[in-house]
């Protein structure tokens, strides 16, 4: 006689574990770092967010730096908000899905501020790993530098949020905070990402990453702003 799947777990003593959700912390408010001045070069920042229940930051860790970016990043996103993570209350039992609460959790924010200079070598700092990503957060593999869109008369900075799916691949982007005409060019960029997944409980998860792109204005461009902002 067969015996079902479900009838076997029951001879043998086995409990059936119903597969556990896990929700990540989500961006609520915050603001995004403006593009520091007489800056001679481009870089990436990857900062560690530790996030409690309530949806707070409680501390920011440094996996990747590029003076003078990283303070500004650091000193922005210390102040961001969001909704909580939610995980399940114990364990499963009995092929029961436990109730979910809010749960401490990690997020990752990296960003990737282009060189001034369009067609020259790259100046300033070189930036530099500092500390090694918790199991956590998905942390950026592959990372490319978004181009700067020809119809751009300034600079901006684009915050993006990234859907990391179990095996790393980048998902459902979208816009957090806007800075046309930059949207397009950070979207398409971020597209050709890959990420090392993050894991909770041992377990890969499809997680949240958060994106700055800083699109300074190239070095000799031909843009010429006018008193009024027009060109």
């Amino acid at each position: 006689m067969r015996l079902t799947a479900l009838a076997l777990a029951c001879v043998l003593g086995f409990v059936v574990v119903a597969p556990e959700t896990y929700a990540p912390a989500r961006y609520r408010a915050g603001t995004v770092p403006g593009l520091p001045a007489m800056v001679v070069g481009g870089g990436q920042v990857i900062l560690e967010l530790a996030i409690d229940r309530g949806g707070r930051v409680t501390a920011v860790t440094t996996l990747r730096t590029t003076p003078p970016f990283t303070d500004l990043v650091a000193g922005a996103v210390r102040d961001w908000q969001f909704v909580p993570a939610a995980g399940p209350a114990g364990a499963a039992r009995g092929g029961e899905r436990q109730p979910q609460t809010a749960v401490p959790s990690k997020v990752l924010v990296a960003a990737v501020f282009r060189p001034p200079a369009m067609n020259a070598p790259t100046l300033g700092e070189p930036g530099r790993d500092v500390a090694p990503a918790s199991a956590e957060s998905a942390f950026p593999l592959t990372t490319v530098m978004p181009p700067f869109p020809p119809s751009a008369a300034a600079g901006g900075v684009v915050l993006l949020e990234a859907r990391v799916d179990r095996s790393g691949q980048v998902g459902e982007t979208r816009v957090i905070q806007s800075a046309p005409p930059f949207d397009d060019a950070a979207l398409a960029t971020l597209k050709q990402w890959s990420f090392r997944p993050a894991r909770v409980r041992g377990r890969p998860v499809s997680t949240v990453a958060y994106v700055l792109f800083g699109f300074p204005v190239p070095v000799g461009s031909a843009i010429k702003m006018l008193p009024d902002g027009r060109r």
